[in-house]
């Protein structure tokens, strides 16, 4: 379904006039020289800035105070799909975060089926769970589930999806309890725009910084998340402006075609564009799934390849020189704060801005010992934990 265009939320409108800003000014500043992986490019003061704090981290700060810890209560966790990494490391946080709260989890593996999803939501409402957190699910693939719940007064908080009432989807009721708050916005669609757009910027800085004249990028996207395509049509829009000689090739796949036929799709691609200076993708658990290999199978070692979600995986391909540079989407600090969210619920509280962001890793810059994840730039667990001990930091 086409996304339609989504008002920026004023943080992000901000930080469009800010780049807008010193772009107008790099226009008549002399550009920088510097070194890439596979030659000698320039630079102008907007891409190094891109460069930079991308590597530092465009985050925000969670809140420092809230409710204590409501405690003994039952919650289900429905997962996207345990074999992907990335539900996975949702999973597994929203299980540590519980075990902090004195919460008792259930988590319920969907295998990326909505129906198995919205079974599950039947089955905690029947087994009297106190709330539910589902991950993944756009609310018209659940709808059943959370209008059951809804009838239950079990509240159902949503993490990396969509509400009914999203133009999206023709607008409608909101169903769940709660979306959570991230960078100062309730619908997830602004995180992926504001990320696709960065990712335009990061990738657009990077090609120059290598010297790449008219660029051609394969775009590797699966668009069958309202959220994702968001996110890829804010990164073809910023490409235009960030990179115009850049020529986009997108490669289009579905997910629950992955492995297959997608890896074969990736592959046929790479084959067709032996030319292609570039690859964007969006997720390690993918990258790592089956085009890592075609990459491989491909003999291109000069190709940009950004910028996942930054899993495991992804730093360790950035190690195997398969991968460039992976974008952090901090999984485990946003179920930690979705888990605070419900907390609130629990609590009667309000819901603040729960912060996050985006933070960026190559060989040179932040790249994490062998087995460790990518750290944020706040030590959100210390400070969570103070809050639920007692309400405060």
């Amino acid at each position: 379904m086409p996304t339609k265009a989504r008002r920026l939320p004023s943080w992000l409108a901000a930080t469009l006039v800010l780049f807008g800003a010193v772009l107008l000014a790099a226009c008549s500043t002399t550009t920088t020289t510097a070194s890439g992986a596979s030659g000698t490019g320039t630079v102008t003061p907007k891409q190094q800035k891109v460069l930079d704090d991308g590597f530092a981290g465009v985050f925000q700060q969670p809140p420092t105070s809230g409710p204590a810890a409501v405690r003994g209560k039952t919650v289900w966790f429905i997962s996207c799909g345990e074999n992907f990494e990335a539900c996975h490391t949702m999973s597994a946080s929203f299980t540590d975060a519980a075990q902090k709260l004195g919460w008792n989890v259930q988590v319920v593996d969907t295998k990326y089926s909505a129906a198995s999803a919205n079974t599950a939501i039947g089955q905690a409402i029947a087994a009297r769970a106190d709330g539910i957190v589902t991950a993944a699910f756009d609310c018209p693939q659940i709808k059943s589930g959370l209008m059951a719940a809804k009838a239950a007064n079990v509240p159902v908080v949503n993490y990396a999806a969509l509400d009914c009432d999203d133009p999206s989807f023709g607008g409608g009721e909101k169903l769940f309890a709660a979306t959570l708050n991230t960078m100062g916005s309730t619908n997830t669609g602004d995180y992926y725009a504001a990320r696709g757009k960065y990712n335009a910027d990061f990738l657009a800085a990077t090609l120059a910084q290598r010297g790449v004249e008219n660029p051609k990028v394969l775009v590797v996207k699966n668009v069958d998340q309202v959220i994702h395509a968001t996110g890829w049509e804010a990164f073809a829009k910023e490409m235009a402006i960030a990179c115009p000689k850049c020529q986009l090739v997108d490669v289009v796949w579905n997910i629950t075609g992955f492995p297959n036929p997608a890896g074969q799709i990736f592959k046929t691609a790479l084959t067709a564009n032996p030319d292609a200076a570039a690859v964007a993708y969006d997720s390690d658990s993918f990258m790592s799934g089956a085009f890592a290999s075609a990459v491989r199978q491909s003999g291109r070692t000069d190709m940009v390849v950004c910028c996942g979600d930054g899993q495991l995986s992804g730093s360790q391909l950035i190690r195997d020189g398969v991968v460039t540079a992976t974008s952090l989407i901090p999984y485990e600090y946003d179920v930690w704060a979705t888990a605070d969210t419900l907390n609130r619920i629990f609590a009667g509280a309000d819901q603040p801005n729960q912060g996050g962001g985006f933070v960026y890793v190559d060989k040179e810059h932040g790249l994490p010992a062998e087995g460790q994840p990518i750290t944020t730039p706040v030590d959100f667990k210390t400070l969570r934990e103070k809050v639920w001990s007692g309400g405060t930091s």
